[in-house]
């Protein structure tokens, strides 16, 4: 392995090291609890491999020196194309062989944590890395706070019913139970119920956190360009073409994500669907996978002539789409998604109706919550190989712009109460208040146990 890249932080009771799993629905929200734990006082080294240093840059813009990057190479792996080192180059099932990746450097971390003056005094990471992240904090004798990306609700699913999982997510979440802490990116006026079932039947400690909807970290003019990539369009011209539209929520979103591409097919209905509607729309058509699934070699095709027939109409942009500011837009009046849960969230904070396509993973869980019990989302179609009906879609779009529908009116309501639990006071920046506190008391902890050892001596 080629020599590791590290700037030396100072020391401090509050110096935490954070290993993230390179896929954007979870390095993101956990960049963006970096930074609040930053803001409340912490000391942090963030681990990444040279292709995910990116993701830093907000946060060195903003904390340095306090924030330091711990620059490992990517360990290769025999499953994994030569080059690839984040899940959005890939489909969902190549997850674990990232993980099983990244898993090697455990004895690289325990050099260099061993090498160190000041070590971190606790570890916070991903919780689809808890099986190896949880046994390095073990080994180190530091304790392990394990971030979750996912929503309450379905990770009780999902430890409740371990026969659901494979085996590497049942070993991961197993694992995730047996450490120090566990933090979600939800509120608790939206899942305290399922918050409370996980603390007491399977953490079995008072340390689990509903900290969400995490506020994004922002440098520049208004944070557009600073998680962005590649872009058909540049976001200064989707506002501009917002900022046209005259009549408040009559634009229809369409986005599914870093993760999820559609198939010619899927991608034929959603476009018939737009033609025969006619409503205005800005479609986020994601590149396609260096490798995809099923032979399935036409993903994200968007059909031929469709752009020309739909020209005035709306945008279709190929690559990064400034996602939160389109949400928040007052022409944006609904969203066609897949209902991951970071996408989920940005609609919540901008009051967006949520037209739901649930197609894997937490997708199924989020939209029975939102849709059914909560009823803020309208659940559209189901499955990651489904098809919508082009004609129904189209009649689903058209009234999603209708600003009287009862699950409009919800979704407003559940907005109101996501900002009201990150404001300060609220549930959520008080949950914040309480992990920088407990993470700071590691370091207390430690110090004092390090001077009772040297007054031994």
């Amino acid at each position: 392995m080629s020599e590791v890249k590290y700037s030396g932080t100072g020391a401090g009771g509050g110096h935490i090291c954070i290993i993230p799993f390179p896929a954007c629905g979870h390095i993101l929200p956990l960049m963006d609890l970096t930074h609040q734990l930053l803001l409340r006082g912490l000391t942090v080294t963030i681990m990444v491999t040279p292709k995910n240093l990116s993701y830093l840059n907000p946060l060195l813009a903003l904390h340095s020196p306090n924030v330091k990057p711990l620059v490992f190479p990517f360990p290769s792996h025999p499953s994994l194309p030569h080059g690839v080192e984040q899940m959005q180059d890939l489909p969902i099932s190549f997850l674990p062989d990232i993980v099983n990746a990244l898993g090697k450097l455990y004895h690289p971390l325990v050099q260099w944590f061993r090498a160190q003056q000041s070590p971190p005094v606790a570890i916070l990471s991903d919780i689809v890395l808890s099986s190896w992240t949880v046994n390095l904090a073990s080994h180190l004798n530091i304790p392990n706070i394990c971030f979750v990306p996912f929503n309450v609700a379905a990770v009780y699913f999902w430890i409740s019913t371990p026969s659901f999982l494979l085996p590497f997510y049942r070993e991961a979440f197993t694992m995730s139970m047996q450490s120090e802490g566990l933090v979600f990116n939800s509120f608790k006026e939206l899942e305290s119920t399922k918050l409370g079932l996980i603390k007491e039947k399977f953490a079995k400690h008072c340390r689990v956190w509903g900290v969400g909807p995490l506020p994004p970290v922002k440098v520049g003019d208004e944070g557009l360009n600073e998680r962005g990539g590649a872009t058909s369009i540049p976001p200064d011209q989707v506002i501009s073409w917002l900022d046209s539209c005259k009549v408040d929520k009559s634009v229809v979103y369409i986005g599914f994500g870093t993760q999820i591409t559609l198939t010619k097919h899927q991608m034929k209905a959603v476009a018939s669907a737009l033609e025969e509607s006619g409503v205005r729309f800005i479609w986020a058509v994601k590149e396609p996978m260096k490798r995809a699934e099923d032979g399935d070699d036409d993903q994200s095709l968007i059909p031929h002539g469709f752009e020309d027939r739909v020209k005035g109409q709306g945008l279709v942009i190929k690559g990064w789409v400034p996602q939160l500011t389109i949400l928040k837009h007052r022409a944006v009046g609904s969203y066609f998604t897949h209902c991951g849960w970071n996408s989920a969230l940005e609609a919540i904070v901008a009051g967006v109706l949520l037209l739901a396509w649930p197609m894997q993973a937490d997708h199924f869980q989020i939209t029975r919550l939102l849709a059914d019990e909560v009823g803020a989302a309208i659940r559209v179609c189901n499955g990651l190989r489904s098809v919508p009906d082009a004609t129904k879609l189209a009649r689903i779009f058209v009234e999603s712009t209708t600003v009287g529908q009862p699950q409009r009116v919800r979704a407003m309501e559940l907005q109101k109460t996501a900002l009201n639990a990150i404001k300060e006071g609220g549930s959520s920046y008080q949950a914040l208040d309480k992990v920088a506190e407990e993470l700071t008391s590691f370091g207390c902890n430690r110090t004092e146990m390090m001077k009772t050892i040297r007054s031994s001596l």
